[in-house]
């Protein structure tokens, strides 16, 4: 077989399946030929069953002579589908309406850590790490024990507080002894102002705890009593001429002896019993003071107040013991301990962060810097994944690497779906603009050289000339008011409404 018959035999080929392609069955979306009024036997007879008598008289593909597509009935370009067909095709159809048409900026960014939830942990005392519980990734609460260390210092400040703890025991047990006392002479030396004989002296006092002071004012007392009693009674016997003038004056003056003993005896133990009890005031508030500034000691290393009050009852092998615990909740991103090294108190040891929000720094560029502020809102895409936020704070440096102003979106992460160190797009929403009529992008199809939409009314869904405004890269502004608000407009799927009228125009140009 030569080139030239090969030629011919290919081009008749060509044409039988050209032909084969236009004279088949073209059934439409589903089962569009049925609502439609072509015929499933042939596909070749146009129109409704009304118009079956000008089959005979048209061509062979059942043409009428006087019309051009059989679609006189309904007008050009008009699609009759149900809604069943429709609703497995996915089309979706809404009634026109205004909207808002957001301009906005497509970003890199980086999910980053929260710095305001990030905590780097370091021990309050220098020791020698004993135990280690808390390890890289773990998640912890607050309060939980990290590490366990070996503190001199920390040992050498629980002894000091312990001693002040004794002290100042001591020294209120003395406080209290003296204030018993000080009531106790008080009222003795009210009871002796009332000058009561001696029988009944003896038993205001009997069950007054003084101490030696009570000896020393009752033997005194006693004594001027006598005195005075001698003294009364030589005054007696001189007025009788039954004593002498010397005895007289002797008894005079052993009454004003023992008198004045007793005055200052009386004056003394007075003033002594105060000054004693000012001392054992003294000495407690200085004992409570050193238990205060130990214990003020004891929190600056990092113990709370449980755990200084369980000192006294700690044993003594704890008493260097130093816990670390954690100060936030939050997961161990980053361990630098081990049992049996040295760590101290400029250390980092172990870094928490809270995930529970992350923060997502957005790269701006220098065009864009002036359009970019706090308050705007911002979504954020990676992969399948899609959240929202809000612009809370723009940077102003340029990063002298990047040449770019970083923007910052707090992002919550309760569910850990973002990882801090991965890229993500991010879209800030710059502006937001009112519009009359708006459809999505999707909604318009080009059709015979003009952007059109497809709508719907009574006689089915057809194509409508329309003239676009502003958009973005979700919806498309309408201008002018040729499609009425609340005009059924297919917004979904509407390159199938285009489909099926292309297949019809090619059904009848065969």
């Amino acid at each position: 077989m030569n080139t030239l018959t090969k030629t011919l035999l290919a081009l008749t080929l060509i044409a039988i399946a050209f032909a084969t392609a236009g004279c088949g069955d073209s059934s439409g979306l589903d089962d569009h030929a049925e609502d439609s009024g072509h015929s499933e036997s042939d596909g070749h007879n146009h129109g409704s069953t009304e118009a079956d008598d000008h089959s005979d008289a048209g061509d062979a593909h059942g043409h009428d002579e006087g019309s051009e597509d059989g679609h006189e009935e309904h007008g050009e370009d008009v699609i009759k589908l149900s809604p069943q067909q429709l609703e497995r095709a996915g089309v979706l159809i809404q009634p026109l309406s205004g909207g808002t048409i957001t301009t906005h900026i497509t970003l890199p960014a980086e999910v980053g850590l929260n710095l305001d939830a990030v905590l780097h942990v370091t021990p309050r005392v220098p020791g020698i790490v004993s135990e280690v519980s808390g390890l890289l990734g773990h998640a912890v609460v607050q309060g939980d024990l990290l590490a366990i260390l070996e503190s001199p210092e920390l040992g050498e400040a629980k002894i000091a507080y312990l001693q002040s703890v004794q002290s100042k025991a001591i020294a209120d047990a003395e406080l209290n002894r003296q204030r018993t006392i000080s009531q106790n002479t008080q009222t003795l030396l009210d009871l002796l102002k009332s000058e009561p004989e001696l029988d009944e002296l003896r038993a205001g006092v009997a069950d007054l705890r003084i101490g030696e002071n009570k000896g020393r004012l009752l033997s005194a007392y006693a004594r001027v009593r006598a005195a005075e009693a001698n003294y009364a009674r030589e005054r007696e016997l001189q007025k009788k001429s039954l004593s002498t003038e010397s005895d007289l004056l002797a008894a005079q003056e052993a009454f004003n002896s023992t008198q004045a003993d007793y005055f200052a005896a009386f004056e003394d133990i007075d003033f002594t019993y105060q000054l004693r009890l000012q001392e054992a005031e003294r000495a407690a508030r200085v004992a409570s003071s050193s238990v205060d500034n130990s214990e003020r000691r004891l929190h600056l290393l990092g113990l709370s107040h449980e755990q200084v009050a369980g000192i006294t009852d700690d044993p003594d092998v704890d008493v260097a013991r130093y816990s670390l615990t954690a100060p936030i909740g939050g997961r161990i991103i980053a361990k630098h301990i081990t049992p049996g090294e040295r760590v101290g108190t400029d250390e980092t040891v172990y870094t928490i962060a809270n995930l529970d929000t992350v923060w997502l720094n957005i790269s701006v560029y220098s065009q864009y810097a002036g359009q970019i502020t706090e308050g705007l809102q911002v979504v954020v895409h990676a992969g399948d994944r899609t959240t929202t936020g809000v612009v809370d704070y723009v940077s102003a440096v340029v990063s002298e690497s990047t040449r770019t102003v970083s923007a910052r979106v707090v992002l919550d992460n309760q569910d850990r779906s973002w990882k801090p160190g991965e890229f993500v797009t991010a879209r800030v929403e710059t502006r937001q603009t009112p519009v009359a009529r708006v459809v999505p992008l999707d909604a318009i199809q080009t059709f015979e050289g003009q952007q059109v939409v497809f709508v719907q009314d009574a006689d089915g869904i057809e194509p409508v000339a329309v003239r676009l405004g502003r958009k973005n890269d979700v919806s498309v502004e309408l201008v002018g008011d040729d499609i009425a608000l609340g005009t059924p407009v297919v917004i979904r799927n509407s390159f199938l409404m285009k489909a099926e009228l292309g297949k019809s125009a090619a059904g009848h140009e065969h």
